[in-house]
């Protein structure tokens, strides 16, 4: 085992804890990151985002407790260091066995590749009703019972905060 102590990424996706409600996660994290509403929103895109980079185990574990408590679901996985201008060498990171192909390369062997021509189906004994037409039978029919509704206290009113 080397001396250098492994360095940790706390990684974001946008994910929130069963049962807790979006908007709350979201006011609690403007509130421990002290971030204002669009820079929050920015973390909810559904991608990955590293909220906090090369941190020890200890305090990797210190963020997705404090990030749960507050209904966010974070992952911690080991940091990857890159130096300018080199190629980076992911292999022995668990998961990341993979060098990035050229653009425009074929990245799947011939063997690995799958068949796509499209299949002929016949579609012939299906029919479309015509519009209007009752397409349910009697006995799948459910009678329509009128309800009253008092709808009374409801307001499309633009000035109130909802």
């Amino acid at each position: 085992m080397s001396d250098v102590e492994t360095q940790y990424d706390v990684v974001f996706r946008g994910d929130v804890a069963p049962g807790k409600n979006i908007a709350e996660v979201k006011q609690q994290l403007a509130q421990l990151f002290k971030a204002d509403e669009e820079r929050i929103e920015q973390l909810f895109s559904g991608r990955p985002m590293v909220l906090k980079r090369g941190v020890n185990k200890a305090t990797a574990n210190r963020y997705k407790e404090s990030l749960g408590n507050a209904g966010a679901i974070v992952t911690i996985r080991p940091a990857v260091e890159v130096v300018a201008g080199a190629k980076a060498d992911l292999s022995p990171v668990e998961g990341f066995n993979f060098d990035v192909a050229e653009v425009g390369a074929d990245v799947l062997a011939p063997e690995e590749r799958r068949d796509l021509t499209p299949k002929e189906i016949s579609t012939s004994h299906l029919s479309v009703a015509p519009t209007g037409e009752d397409v349910l039978r009697d006995e799948d029919k459910k009678p329509f019972v009128e309800k009253d509704v008092d709808t009374s206290h409801l307001s499309l009113d633009s000035e109130q905060d909802s």
